[in-house]
C-alpha cells in the first residue's frame, strides 16, 4: 500500500522549475485505463497513431528486461502478453525521455545512457532477488533521476552541485542540493512523474530514493517503494564499480537498510555484486 504524502510543504521547492506538459496521448490513455472495462483495441489504436512511439515501445517490450519468451510483433500482442499497465509505463517512459531531451548543447546523452544501464541492471537484480517486479524496477531505474534534467535547465551550477553531493560521506545527497539550489531532484522528479501519470509506487520511491532511513518502514513508504530504492542504489553501485573500480558514497549509506529489505547479509550481497559484475562483462 502506498503511503499518503503531504505535498504542500514541497510545492515551494518547485518555483522556477519548468515542467514539460503531459502529452494528450497520455491523458487519453489514462482515461481509457481508468474505465471499468478498458478496451485494448482503443489503447492499441492510440499508441499506434504515433509510428515512432509505437516502434520504440515494441523495441523495449522485446528487450531482455521484459523478455517473456514471446516475440511480440504488435502493440495489441504486447498488451495481451505484458498487460496494459506495463505497456502504458513504456509509453510514458519514451515520451518523457523525448520531452526531457532539451537543447543539443545541454548534452544529456550520457545521462540517458546511464539511466538506461541502471534500468537494465535494476531489472536483472529484481529478477534474481524476486523482491519486486522487474518491469517496475526497470521503469524506476530509468526515471528515478528524471528531475536532474529539469534542474540543469533551471540552475547552471547543477553539475557541480551533483558532483559535491556524490562525494558527500555524511550529508544526504538531496540535502547538498537543497543547500545550493533550494530544491532537489527527488522532489522535482516526484512532481514530474505524478503529472505524467507514472505508477504510484514509482513516484513514491522517486521522492524518497536518497533517504535510506525510510527503507522497510511501511508507515512511510510501501514495501514496493523500499524494494525499488534498494535495487536501484545497488545497481548504481555495481555500475560504478564496473566502470572504474570505485563505488560511490550512496551504497555505503544505504547498504545496511537495503540488505535488510533484501533479507540478505552484506556478505551475500557482496557475492551477488561479484556475479553481476561478471554479468555486465
Amino acid at each position: 500500500m502506498t503511503a499518503v504524502i503531504d505535498e504542500k510543504p514541497m510545492e515551494k521547492m518547485l518555483q522556477g522549475v519548468d515542467f514539460p506538459p503531459c502529452p494528450a496521448i497520455l491523458v487519453d490513455l489514462d482515461k481509457e485505463l481508468n474505465k471499468e472495462c478498458p478496451d485494448q483495441r482503443e489503447i492499441a489504436r492510440l499508441i499506434s497513431k504515433d509510428v515512432a512511439l509505437s516502434g520504440r515501445v515494441m523495441l523495449i517490450a522485446n528487450s531482455p528486461a521484459f523478455s517473456t519468451g514471446h516475440n511480440l510483433s504488435s502493440i495489441i500482442q504486447a498488451l495481451n502478453v505484458l498487460g496494459t499497465q506495463q505497456v502504458f509505463n513504456l509509453v510514458v517512459a519514451q515520451l518523457l525521455k523525448v520531452a526531457l531531451a532539451g537543447k543539443p548543447e545541454v548534452g544529456m546523452d550520457r545521462f540517458w545512457e546511464s539511466s538506461a544501464q541502471t534500468a537494465r541492471l535494476s531489472a536483472e537484480i529484481a529478477k534474481r532477488l524476486r523482491c519486486v517486479r522487474p518491469d517496475i524496477a526497470y521503469t524506476f531505474g530509468l526515471f528515478r533521476d528524471c528531475g536532474i534534467p529539469l534542474l540543469m535547465k533551471r540552475f547552471p551550477q547543477t553539475r557541480e552541485v551533483l558532483a559535491e553531493a556524490n562525494a558527500a560521506e555524511e550529508m544526504m545527497f538531496t540535502a547538498v542540493e537543497e543547500k545550493h539550489l533550494g530544491t532537489n531532484h527527488a522532489v522535482v522528479g516526484y512532481f514530474l512523474a505524478k503529472r505524467w501519470r507514472l505508477p504510484a509506487d514509482v513516484t513514491e520511491a522517486m521522492l524518497h530514493h536518497h533517504d535510506y532511513s525510510v527503507l522497510g518502514n511501511t508507515a512511510i513508504v510501501s514495501a514496493t517503494a523500499s524494494a525499488l530504492i534498494s535495487v536501484s542504489v545497488l545497481a548504481e553501485h555495481i555500475i560504478r564499480l564496473h566502470a572504474n573500480g570505485n563505488g560511490e558514497q550512496e551504497w555505503a549509506k544505504a547498504s545496511p537498510a537495503a540488505c535488510a529489505v533484501f533479507g540478505l547479509s552484506l556478505a551475500a550481497v557482496d557475492d551477488l555484486i561479484e556475479d553481476l559484475l561478471d554479468w555486465l562483462g
